[in-house]
């Protein structure tokens, strides 16, 4: 794998990565072939640890969380499932770290929070990357370059993360990132809608067809059905705990589905050729907005 050189002012130099599923270990080989640039590792699945320490790109592979929060490091990763984000958080408070933290989590408001009550120096981030699998096995180094990544800064943190927020904006522009600013908040409506409800749609699509026509129906479908339900092939497990840490928006976004829904059903019970088309017509203008790959450039 080739090296790159760093830029003489690098914003950090001793990276740790908690986490090595999919965008964990994505993020650990994308940053990894930086010459001089020193990445620590925690995960606990033994199977991920022995192939981090196998591949040997990293100076530390650590299986156990309190280890992992004492290293020396300029900048901690948390790209662990929300709930746990939050408990590595408050632990290094009780802790009482001094290094910078992000982590790359889906929703941003409760790990936000739990930052502050920690009085970590922490600023959010979410790379917009991703597949309907996971595991380091499935993690690919040219998953992030190139992404829409979203940092969430909240004033509430004072002056520090100001600067933090420059340093992380730095990082990541050596990967070729596009960088977007939002609040904590702001970010859990928008992706409840651009992620979260189109996960819960393609899911309940599936069981629609599950319910209504068992397996035979599979035999019949096309690649419509399979590009449409593609993201209800997701780890459960995972969109689960996204679902309730991001619930509030969810239960709006999900009634207005409902409404949309709705007033399709009526326009089809009515044979209502001309409300139809003029809402697919609607529909599919908005869709057709839409960059062919909006997370990459």
């Amino acid at each position: 794998m080739p090296k790159f050189k760093l830029p003489p002012r690098l914003p950090f130099r001793r990276l740790g990565i908690a986490g090595l599923g999919l965008i964990g270990g994505s993020l650990a080989k994308a940053f990894s072939p930086f010459d001089g640039l020193e990445i620590n590792v925690y995960d606990r699945d033994p199977a991920t640890i022995e192939e981090a320490r196998r591949i040997r790109r990293f100076r530390r592979v650590v299986s156990d969380p309190g280890e992992f929060i004492g290293l020396d490091l300029d900048l901690a990763y948390l790209c662990l499932p929300v709930h746990r984000n939050v408990e590595m958080l408050a632990e290094m408070g009780r802790r009482g770290v001094t290094y910078a933290v992000t982590d790359s989590g889906s929703t941003k408001t409760a790990t936000n929070e739990a930052a502050l009550a920690a009085g970590v120096h922490y600023c959010g981030g979410h790379p917009i990357a991703g597949k309907e699998v996971a595991g380091f096995a499935q993690s690919d180094a040219s998953l992030i370059p190139g992404c829409l990544y979203v940092l969430t800064p909240d004033p509430r943190f004072g002056p520090a993360q100001r600067e933090l927020l420059g340093r992380l904006k730095n990082l990541h522009e050596l990967l070729d990132c596009r960088i977007r600013i939002l609040s904590p908040e702001e970010h859990d409506g928008i992706y409840s809608l651009v992620s979260h409800l189109p996960y819960l749609a393609a899911s309940c699509l599936a069981g629609c067809a599950m319910e209504g026509g068992g397996d035979r129906v599979l035999e019949f479908a096309g690649t419509g059905f399979r590009d449409t339900t593609r993201l209800g092939a997701s780890p459960p497990e995972k969109w689960a705990a996204v679902v309730i840490d991001n619930a509030e928006n969810l239960s709006r976004d999900l009634q207005g589905l409902i409404g949309v829904l709705s007033r399709m059903k009526g326009m089809v019970d009515a044979r209502d050729r001309a409300g139809i088309l003029g809402a697919l017509h609607a529909f599919s203008a908005y869709r057709r907005t839409l960059p062919e790959r909006p997370g990459k450039r």
